[in-house]
């Protein structure tokens, strides 16, 4: 790997991508298996589908799930609640509609017991439109407040002044990296998806890394929500907002842009024509078409992505290389699906590049060693050798 690569890997925000944050929320935690049952009725000791709905109809609704789910996490995880819920919204249309401030009660009863943003989005995931993200950063930001204000959006001063506490500093960077993204989630949700408002408001955080953190989870909130209507976005431009933004915000608004050019309706190659366009973030453009295509990666479709990366050239198609590798990993924290990938490419040399990434990520972010990642090579490419000889190699010969 060159050094061009190598110091834009250990320099810059673009270490991550996106994939992080989705992995840990929506990894598989299995839960104790009940009986079929319907909605009506609770699962042991869980409420049922009708108890939420009878809150949600109460003027103090929020109080009243609140209660309802902390008896429900008394002994139960917050994992089997939200499978619960999940189970809920498949049976129950009118649930379905309203799950959100549901959720938002579960999220607000984790963070109570956490007690901090880092564990309690560790026990969340993205059930009801992530609302227990949302409800955990709520209970954080409104403390005692939460029923007398639950309506109430936080003001920008107060914003500011949480988040900068928020994620604990001394947790290891793959942890405080999911804290900090998870409020770029929340911060643009609590800011009425107003983001310049919420790209300032994650400008509190003291380093750029955790700044950087920030902006992505903004930028993901922004791009993926389905409720803003896409407000932040023009109907015809497709580096629209990144292009508009000032320029310490505009790497990470990149990574994240090709979502929305395929929501316009754009090929890969037409994309690869839109990155060309963007001056000094061509590279994070194409890094976010190969985080796209991960999702393809992910269901064994490894040579048509390779393929597809190998439609551009040079540093570009090193950038698709990474912004799917990073996905990839940061979905499972280890080779299972990114050397596959990797052992997909063509040309030998585009092999090599993939692995050494690959494994300099593991190694880096995931502090894997050299033993860990040979395991994951001999398992998952064992037809590469390549793969086993780079992993024993020290990170500096990489």
């Amino acid at each position: 790997m060159d050094n061009f690569w190598r110091a834009l890997f250990l320099a810059k925000s673009i270490i991550f991508c996106c994939g992080l944050f989705l992995a840990l929320a929506s990894s598989p935690i299995h839960a104790q298996k009940t009986e079929p049952n319907t909605t009506n009725q609770p699962v042991l000791d869980l409420p049922s589908a009708t108890a939420a709905k009878d809150c949600l109809k109460t003027i103090r609704s929020a109080e009243c799930l609140d209660h309802l789910f902390r008896d429900a996490l008394k002994n139960h995880t917050t994992a089997e609640v939200l499978q619960l819920i999940q189970r809920f919204e498949a049976e129950d249309p009118e649930l379905r509609r309203d799950c959100h401030p549901v959720v938002h009660a579960v999220g607000r009863e984790t963070f109570r017991l956490k007690g901090n943003i880092h564990d309690s989005f560790s026990a969340c995931d993205q059930t009801c439109h992530s609302g227990c993200y949302h409800g955990s950063v709520e209970r954080f930001l409104r403390g005692d407040d939460i029923y007398s204000e639950s309506y109430k959006h936080p003001s920008r001063a107060e914003l500011k002044q949480k988040v900068a506490l928020a994620c604990d500093p001394e947790t290891p960077l793959r942890f405080r990296y999911q804290c900090l993204h998870g409020l770029g989630h929340a911060i643009l949700f609590f800011s009425a998806y107003q983001l310049q408002a919420s790209l300032d408001i994650c400008d509190a955080l003291v380093d750029e890394w955790s700044r950087n953190s920030c902006y992505g989870g903004v930028f993901m909130e922004n791009v993926s929500n389905a409720t803003n209507e896409k407000r932040n976005f023009s109907p015809t431009d497709a580096h629209a907002p990144c292009n508009q933004l000032p320029d310490q915000y505009r790497r990470e608004c990149y990574v994240m842009q090709t979502s929305r050019m395929a929501e316009m309706g754009l090929s890969i190659e037409q994309m690869f024509q839109e990155c060309a366009k963007a001056g000094d973030y061509k590279l994070p453009c194409a890094q976010s078409i190969g985080r796209d295509l991960s999702n393809e990666a992910r269901v064994g479709q490894h040579e048509s992505v390779a393929q597809k990366c190998e439609l551009t050239r040079g540093d570009e198609r090193l950038a698709c290389m990474h912004g799917v590798v990073y996905a990839l990993v940061d979905n499972t924290w280890d080779g299972r699906y990114a050397m596959p990938f990797c052992a997909a490419f063509g040309s030998v040399a585009d092999r090599e590049d993939c692995f050494q990434m690959s494994i300099q990520y593991l190694r880096t972010v995931f502090e894997k060693d050299s033993e860990a990642i040979t395991r994951d090579c001999s398992r998952h490419v064992a037809n590469s050798p390549r793969c086993v000889e780079l992993a024993v190699r020290p990170t500096n010969e990489l």
